[in-house]
């Protein structure tokens, strides 16, 4: 469109301008003058459209601009001179200041217009109808060129807006496929952090169950050889185990297709783990819970409106792997789960009346592997967790959540 608005203006000018000097003895260096005018003007827009202009800078890109608006100067005042005076081909400065706008930024291009009315200036005062006329056609014509420029201007704005939001866009998507590469990162470190705890898991539970069963298949086999009546005991001990196994497996399998949270709530989630650890082992859990109903409705809330669902699927994993524990090392066949769920201060207590055991030995040996675990937990949800025991007075898992940096 700019480029139209030049030749526009270039082509209507130089059209009356021979068609005014047709038969005059100026005619043919008229001509020469506009097709040298117009051939500048083309090859200005070809080659230094794209050359840089900066201030200061080392490319000859500028110094090729100035000297083409002096050359397209001289020859539009050259068009002036030619007698008789036509005041029209003052109008030529004005593809000259558009130009201007593009080749010499926002602070230049109103001193080349300044220019350029001084240059009309010259020509036209000596113009046969007075200089009051031609101080007149001077204004006039710079007015259009001051209008001109004022659209060229606004045209580039548009472009740098443009090409801002190019930039922008282009930066976006190179965001955008970061952060894919990110997202896929994060989620192979989460499958990475759940193989690994799945194998702490079947290590301490299943391996060793498995184990357990193949001595007690030697055993019995030795004993079918011997004394085939005690290989009757080491068989039923035998179910029993494969039926441990069994229930640690269902475990692991439920716990890698966890029920939604966000429908069953937290508090009756921990009702279910009771339920389930009483039917497989006998362990009587009593759960009890604080701040389960909505403050002033008495209604339960949705665990949304209580925690961040993620959270809530760490404490119930820390608890699954805490009651596993009690079942497994405890040697007891009672346990208590405490869920507060009041603002600020939410904790999980899971305790016991049973064996205990040194926390900082249990740390350090490969059979106590489910406490890491609960650690790992702990730290990917943002609580802390900390265990309390000592032989032969029972243990007291807690887990509870950070107080904020800004709060008292």
């Amino acid at each position: 469109m700019r480029k139209i608005v030049f030749y526009l203006v270039y082509v209507a000018v130089a059209l009356r301008g021979l068609v005014r000097l047709a038969g005059e003895p100026w005619f043919g260096l008229a001509a020469v003058l506009l097709v040298l005018f117009g051939l500048f003007l083309v090859l200005a827009e070809t080659f230094l459209r794209n050359e840089d202009s900066s201030p200061g800078s080392a490319n000859p890109g500028v110094w090729l601009r100035v000297f083409y608006m002096l050359l397209q100067s001289g020859l539009v005042v050259g068009l002036l001179l030619v007698p008789p005076t036509l005041d029209y081909f003052g109008l030529l400065f004005v593809p000259l200041s558009m130009q201007a706008v593009f080749f010499f930024g926002p602070r230049l291009w109103l001193l080349w217009i300044g220019l350029f009315f001084l240059a009309m200036a010259g020509p036209m005062l000596i113009h046969e109808n007075g200089w009051v006329f031609g101080l007149t056609m001077t204004v006039l014509n710079t007015g259009y060129c001051l209008l001109f420029s004022g659209y060229a201007r606004q045209v580039q704005r548009a472009e740098a807006v443009q090409k801002h939001n190019q930039d922008l866009l282009g930066e976006l998507q190179v965001a955008h496929r970061r952060l894919q590469g990110y997202a896929l990162q994060v989620e192979g470190l989460a499958a990475e952090r759940e193989r690994s705890r799945l194998a702490r898991e079947l290590h301490d539970s299943v391996t060793q169950t498995v184990f357990s069963m193949n001595l007690t298949v030697q055993s019995a086999r030795l004993l079918l050889a011997r004394e085939p009546n005690r290989a009757t005991g080491q068989l039923l001990r035998l179910e029993e185990l494969a039926a441990s196994a069994m229930g640690e497996i269902q475990d692991l399998v439920s716990q890698l297709r966890p029920r939604s949270l966000a429908e069953e709530g937290l508090p009756s989630a921990m009702r279910r783990l009771a339920a389930e650890r009483q039917a497989r082992d006998g362990l009587q859990v009593t759960v009890e819970v604080n701040g389960e109903a909505d403050r002033g409705t008495g209604t339960t809330p949705d665990i949304g409106q209580v925690l961040p669902e993620p959270v809530a699927e760490g404490i119930v994993h820390i608890a699954q792997e805490a009651l596993a524990n009690v079942a497994r090392h405890a040697g007891t066949g009672q346990a208590t789960v405490r869920l507060s769920l009041a603002d600020g201060a939410s904790f999980l207590e899971v305790e016991d009346s049973g064996l205990g055991f040194d926390p900082q030995v249990a740390l350090g040996q490969r059979g106590h592997l489910g406490l890491a675990g609960m650690a790992e937990r702990a730290r990917e949800i943002g609580w802390s967790l900390t265990v309390e025991s000592r032989p032969g007075c029972g243990t007291r898992i807690r887990v509870e959540e950070k107080p904020s940096r800004g709060g008292s």
